[in-house]
């Protein structure tokens, strides 16, 4: 098979249990994937070590579940072996963020729904739509931040924003976001 398998064509060969699958996504994600593990993660062996543990769990949890789209599914699970990896060497700076992140958002979710399981589809959807009622610039910041990870001063460099105003966007999207899910739970 070529370089430019589909997405769905990967996800068929992960289904039936070919072991291309794994190399295919590889030679196709690795690189994106390492960028995305990079940002979490300052040492580049760890960010590889979390890039080739997403192909593996992404070959262990393919079948049960069936993606409709592999990228995000992939960079999901890379996001999560990242977060693991922080957590098992207690990495100080990159620690320090994710608590920063994890504090922010729990301040945005209604106490009713921390107490409620909503299904990753509802959550998904929910959050969708709050992003398609807000700013591009304002959903762009937000992403980027509790999304890909990336710092207020790494925001504000990309784009030619104040950190100010990157600041600002995330704390009043952070209040809209608390608002959306109030109305949904």
């Amino acid at each position: 098979m070529s370089g430019n398998i589909s997405d769905n064509d990967l996800v068929k060969l992960y289904l039936a249990r070919d072991k291309s699958a794994a190399e295919l996504s590889m030679k196709k994600y690795s690189m994106r994937l390492l960028r995305l593990a990079s940002t979490f993660l300052s040492d580049r062996r760890d960010a590889e070590e979390c890039v080739n543990d997403t192909f593996l769990k992404a070959w262990n949890s393919i079948p049960p579940n069936n993606p409709k789209e592999l990228f995000p599914f992939l960079a999901r699970i890379c996001r999560c072996t990242a977060y693991d990896i922080i957590k098992k060497s207690k990495t100080a700076k990159r620690g320090a963020q994710i608590v920063e992140f994890t504090s922010e958002m729990e301040e945005c979710i209604p106490d009713a729904l921390s107490e409620t399981e909503l299904p990753d589809e509802t959550l998904a959807a929910i959050m969708n739509d709050f992003l398609s009622t807000i700013s591009h610039d304002n959903r762009v910041i937000f992403i980027r931040h509790y999304w890909f990870g990336e710092t207020v001063s790494e925001i504000a460099i990309r784009f030619g924003f104040s950190e100010s105003k990157v600041k600002t966007s995330l704390h009043r999207t952070r209040e809209k976001l608390k608002e959306h899910l109030l109305e949904h739970v």
